[in-house]
């Protein structure tokens, strides 16, 4: 790594001998709990993703079998249903690597009723796999996924034949777990308890994916082995941690282009396991561009650099006294690196905000209304109520754009006019999420952070809805309860908070609001 840090250099440096004298690299590295002080005890049930460079390697043949049997049997699409960490890595392993095994990759980790119909389209259930991922084996939304794919495949696989193109990964003795291997799933995955699902990609939660996409798994363990031997990861959470106490807690993810959607994955993590106790960084991820003077004091900037494309607005960067570290990553396969980086460097930021990163995050109750049959209040304002709410952003605070609609090319260039648009209205950061995927990231951070979170809903309409097979209620409805839910937790702690009405084109909504704050 290489290391620009601005103002804040005597601080981190002081951070960095400070920890060497008191060994706590090693002890991070090695899982001894007395790194987290106060948290050892709750720290020690959650270390498991540390040995997972080397205890996955013994997975390795059964994962690369379970591929070579699905190529042999004619699978073309594996779609994998999940949410937060089990469907992020994922993610980055599709729009990263691609398909060299032949075998399409798709992710379904939204509840939006068009995400979940387009999910499926053009695909035969007959050269399908279908992945329920699940830590737990009761998670709402895989399961629902679940209840979807089977009853479509159903209509053409027959009642017999649908099981086989199914796969569980869960942690052991969940019901998902004693459920699939009752009704005979094509393979039941357990992997480690002590694993923590944001901490997963090193597991079998991101490795099968990466097997039948056709990534290799040995030499990305070996990148990941490397970089948990080396000083760098925990040396950038320490900065990160420093940093954020000083101001600089607002971690900018520059990411170039073969790696976009890496820092969504970081996001979920960081965000996930540092947004507690009033406490945490802001990570933010795929943020238009801008130039320095468009950012405030509260930046720290990480570059995740493989084609050196924005090396010349990292320079200006640092020139302008905004720290900046740099992450070499030399090709795809150095990943399984990057994984192991940003998790040391979560784990060791913990250490200085003094919050434990591996406990699980306050989860919001939204189903209880529909299933008894009780529709929640759906109170919405117009475009104008982003007026009222981007006036009240002081210095430090970040604006949390939430769009409960399908994700599409043009919502996010929509998203990214509006975030310039509020950035260079107020200057300050904006981080964008698509619900209710965010849930199981950064709306941890939302509640249990600082309360510097303005915190924008977007929710559009359904033209065209799906019911969730046996449950009473339907997708548009689980979407409509989960965004109501966390907008009640939001009001309970006290944030700032507009729910803004984007229509049934969600992208000519968002549109609509960012050239109404355009508008000096």
């Amino acid at each position: 790594m290489r290391w620009s840090l601005g103002d804040g250099e005597s601080a981190v440096r002081s951070a960095w001998e400070a920890a060497t004298s008191s060994r706590l690299g090693q002890r991070i590295r090695t899982g001894d709990t007395s790194a987290w002080g106060d948290h050892a005890e709750g720290v020690a049930p959650w270390i498991g993703w540390l040995r997972a460079p080397f205890e996955m390697r013994q997975h390795v043949a059964v994962l690369e079998g379970i591929a070579r049997e699905c190529r042999r049997d004619g699978i073309r699409h594996a779609v994998l249903l999940g949410m937060g960490g089990s469907s992020l890595c994922p993610e980055v392993t599709r729009r990263t690597f691609g398909a060299p095994s032949g075998i399409e990759l798709r992710v379904l980790d939204s509840t939006d009723p068009a995400a979940v119909a387009a999910s499926g389209e053009g695909i035969d259930p007959r050269q399908a796999v279908y992945i329920v991922a699940s830590k737990s084996g009761t998670t709402v939304e895989p399961l629902t996924f679940m209840a979807h794919h089977w009853t479509e495949a159903s209509q053409v696989l027959g009642a017999e034949g649908v099981a086989g193109h199914f796969i569980a990964i869960t942690d052991p003795g969940t019901p998902l777990g004693e459920n699939a291997r009752a009704g005979g799933f094509r393979a039941v995955l357990e992997n480690p308890a002590d694993i923590g699902g944001r901490f997963s990609a090193l597991s079998l939660f991101g490795l099968l994916p990466m097997a039948l996409a056709g990534v290799p798994l040995h030499p990305l363990l070996d990148r990941a082995q490397a970089a948990l031997a080396s000083d760098d990861p925990v040396r950038l959470g320490l900065a990160l941690g420093v940093l954020g106490q000083a101001g600089r807690d607002k971690v900018s993810l520059l990411v170039d282009a073969p790696l976009s959607t890496l820092g969504l994955w970081i996001e979920q993590l960081v965000a996930e396991s540092l947004g507690k106790q009033g406490l945490g960084l802001v990570p933010v991820a795929q943020e238009p561009g801008g130039i320095p003077a468009d950012y405030g004091d509260d930046r720290v900037f990480v570059y995740h650099r493989i084609t050196g494309d924005l090396d010349q607005d990292v320079a200006a960067l640092a020139a302008a006294g905004h720290p900046v570290v740099t992450m070499d990553v030399p090709e795809t396969i150095d990943l399984g690196a990057v994984y192991m980086t940003w998790e040391i460097a979560t784990a060791a930021a913990g250490t200085v905000l003094g919050v434990n990163p591996f406990d699980q995050p306050e989860t919001v109750k939204v189903l209880g209304d529909i299933e008894a049959g009780r529709a929640p209040a759906d109170e919405r304002e117009g475009l104008d109520a982003a007026e009222r709410l981007v006036a009240s952003v002081k210095p430090g605070d970040y604006v949390a754009i939430q769009a409960f609609c399908p994700e599409s090319p043009a919502a996010d260039r929509a998203a990214a006019d509006l975030r310039r648009a509020i950035r260079a209205r107020t200057g300050a950061t904006t981080t964008f999420g698509y619900g209710p995927r965010f849930l199981h990231s950064t709306g941890q951070l939302h509640k249990g952070g600082p309360d510097t979170a303005v915190c924008m809903q977007l929710i559009g309409q359904d033209p065209v809805d799906l019911p969730v097979p046996g449950r009473p209620w339907t997708f548009s409805q689980l979407k409509c309860a989960q965004a109501i839910g966390d907008a009640e937790a939001l009001a309970a702690r006290g944030r700032r908070l507009a729910r803004i009405d984007i229509g049934a084109d969600a992208a000519a909504g968002i549109a609509a609001l960012a050239a109404l704050l355009s508008r000096k």
